[in-house]
This record gives structure tokens, C-alpha cells and sequence, in this order.
């Protein structure tokens, strides 16, 4: 038990050895010159205590204060120091690496550093402020003595009838705090604050504290009256002439839009003549590709059917829901014997499916063990690509003009941005949010749309999908408005708002609609809007007819159906209609014609779920001295300036 103990005091001793620093401050002299301007001249000198080699300091001085009040940005300017340095901005702070990369220094070092510090112009409401962090609360090492000093020029005032009444008003309202960041109190049992009157009479308030811990600062804050500052830096506000150049803008980009639309983009109606096949050498994977120019699951699974239907295969339905699927040819073999040209990537996704020789089955285990899924995965691709050359279904010179209107089409987002963020304190992420939220509505614009056009020409009704797309910008009106009320601290220009929502909106129905068909594409839409037409509208008396002649023309078409989405309607129109089970289902009995649509739709999520592996799928105040009376408000480490530093 005693070596334990003994081995965790080490433990623990050598730890606090690795993280303890190695170096201190000896003392930290720091004179502020307040400026009536809110220009204010800084000078430090550190002097530091290197127990171990380092090369210098890091001094971090804070400049953006947003956070505090959403408008102050602090500029620092002629900025000198006693040693080399190099300063970078990271996070809101300008850092101040001090030191030579090439040396080491080891003992007490000196440094001396000045700057002039513009806070710009005070926005609180009835007086101004005079807010500072002395030192910051941000050194990591302790400070042994800190001595300070606050020159405040006497400018006269009508709240000041004499230089009497402004040393009484400077007593009444300053406040001094001390010690970790959000400390309410100053530590008088370690520090003093003394009041002087200076030559030119300026009021110098001073002070020292002693033994300063680690991450522990000193603040002064003193309320001034309004109109103190005089001739303080105004932020920057380029938004008026923004909001002028925006709607200008908008208009030639919908004009562009619109012409390019006009020239490159308008499509040939297609003359819809109901016909009883689908295009010559177009499988259901094929025509479902077409259909929404996208790969499905169900599209590639209806090629189940459609090789059942071709006698490739047949489908043994079990107790448990699930199904096995026996190989009754060779796809190579078949398309020798019946003369049919079939692409390679059907090729490859049936013998992905069948990793097995003719009349041997296939199970949901197999499906999984020879990962069907990747093959399903590749057969999306492998279709897309077969489009392509000769057998392009869009006209590449205006996918490329839709492509450059679709990214145009981002601008009027862009720009109001910049209408509601273009000045200098604006809260940088609130107007990154803003942007963010703008490009979600041009992202949501451009897929809606897509998404509508394609299809298009297979939608029985186009006035509710078309409405919907139009909640998007709706919402987005609310959403950037309300943005916009915040970060202006004002309410929203929403005329603004609406024209560039709605020039964005509209510019993304132009990319969607620019992208032309070719002639080959405008010849296969039409065969399969015709196909479609005779699954959808063909009489039941015509069925009776064509079922007495092919009584397995309802497999035929089943698997057609599912991609275009009519299983259900195919179904129905066999409702009155008696239809013989295919001799490639077993075990099942099929009491109606619905049955084909509710296993197609079990097919569909069944099969892709069982061959893809199981880990993918699973988830798991005090007193006075010198006469000055001074208080405690604010905390430490509330005021601006101050900030911290470190060794390197």
C-alpha cells in the first residue's frame, strides 16, 4: 500500500512538473494615455524571469470586441517594440511574437513595447466609456508586481462647471476590479490606487498590485459623459451603395438568364402517341433511367421480373418473407440465343446477382456474402454512363450554359449579404451565417427545380409540385430577414430581400429548364411518355384481347410499370381480369393482381437491405487612498484591451 501511495506521489509530482511553467513575471509596468479622440498610447515593460532557455514571449492584445457590443473593431497602429517580433491576427487578436526563432534566452529579460490604441467611436446611449483592461487576465504565469497608471486629459464639459467638479465626477464613476476574469471586487489587501494631478492637468490614476497569480488581471472602467469622445473613428458602411448596384445586377442576370434560355436551353415538346412497347432495346433499368434521369433501387431490382419474364430465372417465395432465386441460363448464352444486344452493365449486374452456375440457388445470405450491394452501387453508374456519345440524352453545349446559369444564379444571394454586412464592425460570423443560409437556398433552389424538371413529363399533375418549390423562398424571406434585423440592429429592408430571394429562385428555374434534350433524347422520351400513356390509359377490353393472346402479357409490363411508378394502377386494371401465375414463382399462391405490386415494393427495399454488410446498416469596492473614492463595477477582464501572453 505504501509503494502504491509512494508511486502515485511521483506520478503526481512529475506530472505538475511537466505542466508547471518555467519562467515569470518579475514586474509589469503598463501607462495608458486615454485619448479624447478613443486613440489611446499604450506603453509596457515586461520584465520577465527564464528559469529554462525560451526564445521570448508571446504577447496577445485583443482587437475585435464584437461580442461586447457588435460594433467595435480596435485598430492598432505605430507599434514598436525592444526586441525583434512578427505579428499575425488569429481569432480576434493581433499576436506579437517577440524573440528571435535562432536564439535562446535564459534569466531576467526586458521588453518594452508601445502602441496606439483606436477603440473608434462609443455607442452606448447617454455617456460615454472608458472600459480597459490594464492587464489582462490571459498571462499563464504569475506576476509578481504590476505597477500602472491612467492619464486622463481634463476637457472641459458642460456636466463640469470647474476642474473641481471633473475630479469629483472621475471619483463618483470610476470603478477598479482585480483578479480572474469576471471578478466583481479589487483585491485592496494586495494593491493601492492613487489619484495625482499632473503639470498640464491631466488626472493620473495609479496603482500597483502585488503577487498577481496566473490568468488573474487588472480593469478600470470610468463613465465619461456623452460627447467625451470627439472626432472617434466611425466603422465603414458600404451597404447604401450596394443596395443601389444589387437590383441592377439582378435585372442583367435574369436578362442573361433568360437569353441563354431563349438560345441554347428551349426543349421540342414531345408528342406523347400511346404505344404497346417500350423503345426498341430498352430494358426497365433503362427506361426508369430515362424516366427521371436518376438510378434507383426499384430500377435496378425490377430487372428481377423482367429476367424472370425472359427465362433466366425463377423466385422461390419462403415462410419467412425472404426469397431465393434460382439461375436457369447464362445471361452470355441467352443473349446468343435470342439475338438481343445486351449491354455490358446488365450483363455484369446479373452475374453480380448470380455468383452461381445454371440451376444452382441464390440466397439473401449469398446476396450479402458476394456484396450485391457494391454491384448495385456500380450498375447506377454503369447506366448513366451508358448515355453518353451517340446515346446522350442532353445536349452537352447546354448542360454547360444551364451549369452557368444554375452558379449565376448564387449572385443575388451573394449580394444581399453584402447589402446587409458591407461596414466594418459587422459581426463576422452572423454575416457567415447569413451568407451560409443564402447558399442553402440556392443549393435547395437548384435541387427543387432539378428535381421538378426531370420529371417533368411523368408528373400527372404539375401545379402542386410546382407551387411547393416556392415555400423554400418563402421561408428563406423570414429567415434572412430576421438575420438581417440583427445584424443591422434595425428592421430588414424587405423589398431588398424579396427581389433578390426571387431573382435567386427564378435564375435556378432557367438552369433547370436550359438543359436541352438532344434529338436522340427527344425520340426515347417520346417512346417511353407513349409506353407509359398505354400502361396508364389502356382500356380493360383491349387487356382482355391481349391477355387472351399473350396470357403472360401482364409480366411483361409489370416490371415497366414499377419504374415508371404505375404497378398499382397496372395492378388495378386487373382487378375484373383472371391472370395464371407465372411458372417462375413458386411457393407462393397469388390471389390477386395486387400481389405483384406489394412484392415488387418488397423486392425493392428487401434485396438492396440484404446484400449490403450488416455493419453499414446497423446503429447503434473597498477602501480609498490618496482621497480618490474609487468602486467596484464591472469584472475583470470585462474592459477592452489588456489580453495576455505566454513564453515560445
Amino acid at each position: 500500500m505504501k509503494k502504491l501511495l509512494l508511486i502515485t506521489l511521483v506520478l503526481a509530482l512529475g506530472l505538475f512538473s511537466l505542466f508547471a511553467v518555467d519562467y515569470s513575471i518579475r514586474e509589469y509596468r503598463i501607462s495608458f494615455t486615454i485619448g479624447n479622440n478613443a486613440v489611446h498610447h499604450v506603453e509596457e515593460t515586461i520584465s520577465v524571469n527564464f528559469e529554462g532557455p525560451h526564445h521570448g514571449i508571446v504577447r496577445e492584445i485583443p482587437v475585435d470586441y464584437r461580442e461586447y457590443n457588435g460594433k467595435t473593431v480596435a485598430k492598432i497602429s505605430n507599434l514598436k517594440c525592444s526586441a525583434d517580433y512578427s505579428t499575425s491576427y488569429d481569432n480576434g487578436y493581433m499576436v506579437m511574437q517577440i524573440g528571435d526563432a535562432n536564439k535562446t534566452v535564459i534569466g531576467r529579460v526586458d521588453y518594452t513595447i508601445s502602441y496606439d490604441y483606436d477603440l473608434g467611436a462609443d455607442f452606448n446611449d447617454g455617456y460615454d466609456e472608458l472600459y480597459l483592461n490594464l492587464i489582462g487576465p490571459h498571462w499563464e504565469c504569475p506576476i509578481e508586481f504590476a505597477v500602472f497608471s491612467v492619464r486622463l486629459p481634463y476637457v472641459p464639459q458642460e456636466q463640469w462647471r470647474d476642474y473641481e467638479a471633473f475630479i469629483d465626477h472621475v471619483l463618483d464613476n470610476t470603478y477598479m476590479t482585480s483578479g480572474p476574469y469576471g471578478s466583481t471586487r479589487f483585491n485592496w489587501d494586495k494593491g493601492e490606487v492613487y489619484l495625482n494631478e499632473d503639470d498640464d492637468g491631466s488626472l493620473l490614476i495609479d496603482g500597483y498590485m502585488e503577487d498577481m497569480g496566473p490568468y488573474e488581471g487588472i480593469t478600470i472602467r470610468i463613465d465619461l459623459p456623452e460627447g467625451w469622445y470627439v472626432g472617434a473613428r466611425v466603422p465603414w458602411d458600404y451597404t447604401e451603395i450596394a443596395k443601389k448596384i444589387n437590383p441592377i445586377v439582378c435585372i442583367i442576370l435574369i436578362a442573361l438568364a433568360m437569353l441563354i434560355w431563349i438560345r441554347y436551353g428551349r426543349d421540342n415538346i414531345p408528342i406523347v402517341v400511346a404505344r404497346f412497347q417500350p423503345p426498341k432495346g430498352f430494358s426497365p433499368l433503362m427506361v426508369g433511367y430515362v424516366a427521371d434521369s436518376t438510378v434507383d433501387d426499384k430500377d435496378v431490382i425490377s430487372m428481377i421480373f423482367y429476367w424472370a419474364d425472359e427465362g433466366l430465372l425463377k423466385i422461390e417465395e419462403k415462410k419467412n418473407g425472404k426469397f431465393e432465386f434460382t439461375k436457369l441460363k447464362d445471361i452470355e448464352a441467352y443473349a446468343i440465343e435470342s439475338g438481343k444486344d445486351i449491354p455490358a452493365f446488365e450483363v455484369k449486374l446479373f452475374n453480380g446477382f448470380f455468383h452461381c452456375n445454371v440451376d444452382e440457388k441464390v440466397t439473401f445470405k449469398d446476396l450479402e456474402k458476394n456484396k450485391f450491394y457494391e454491384t448495385i452501387i456500380e450498375t447506377k453508374s454503369s447506366t448513366k454512363n451508358f448515355f453518353k456519345g451517340e446515346r446522350a440524352l442532353k445536349d452537352s453545349n447546354s448542360r454547360k450554359k444551364a451549369g452557368l446559369v444554375s452558379l449565376l444564379s448564387f449572385i443575388p444571394m451573394l449580394l444581399l449579404t453584402v447589402t446587409v454586412a458591407l461596414y466594418e464592425n459587422v459581426d463576422t460570423f452572423l454575416a457567415l451565417f447569413h451568407l451560409g443560409v443564402g447558399f442553402a437556398l440556392f443549393i435547395m433552389n437548384l435541387m427543387s427545380f432539378d428535381s421538378l424538371f426531370k420529371t417533368w413529363h411523368m408528373r400527372k399533375t404539375k401545379i402542386l409540385p410546382s407551387v411547393i418549390r416556392f415555400v423554400i423562398p418563402v421561408l428563406a424571406v423570414f429567415v434572412l430577414g430576421f438575420l438581417e434585423s440583427i445584424i443591422r440592429e434595425a428592421n430588414p429592408d424587405f423589398i431588398q430581400l424579396i427581389f433578390s430571394v426571387s431573382c435567386c429562385t427564378l435564375m435556378a428555374l432557367f438552369g433547370a429548364v436550359t438543359d436541352k434534350r438532344t434529338k436522340y433524347g427527344d425520340e426515347v422520351l417520346e417512346g417511353i411518355l407513349g409506353y407509359r400513356e398505354f400502361i396508364d390509359k389502356v382500356e380493360i377490353d383491349q387487356l382482355k384481347m391481349m391477355i387472351e393472346s399473350d396470357p403472360d402479357f401482364y409480366y411483361k409490363v409489370l416490371s415497366y410499370a414499377v419504374v415508371l411508378g404505375l404497378e398499382d394502377k397496372w395492378a388495378k386494371k386487373f382487378k375484373d381480369i383472371p391472370i395464371q401465375q407465372p411458372d417462375w414463382l413458386t411457393g407462393a399462391t397469388v390471389l390477386d393482381a395486387y400481389y405483384w405490386a406489394r412484392l415488387a415494393r418488397r423486392m425493392n427495399t428487401s434485396i438492396p437491405a440484404a446484400s449490403m454488410p450488416k455493419s453499414s446498416i446497423s446503429g447503434s469596492a473597498g477602501s480609498h487612498a490618496g482621497g480618490g473614492g474609487f468602486h467596484s463595477s464591472g469584472f475583470s477582464g470585462g474592459g477592452f484591451g489588456g489580453g495576455g501572453g505566454h513564453a515560445w
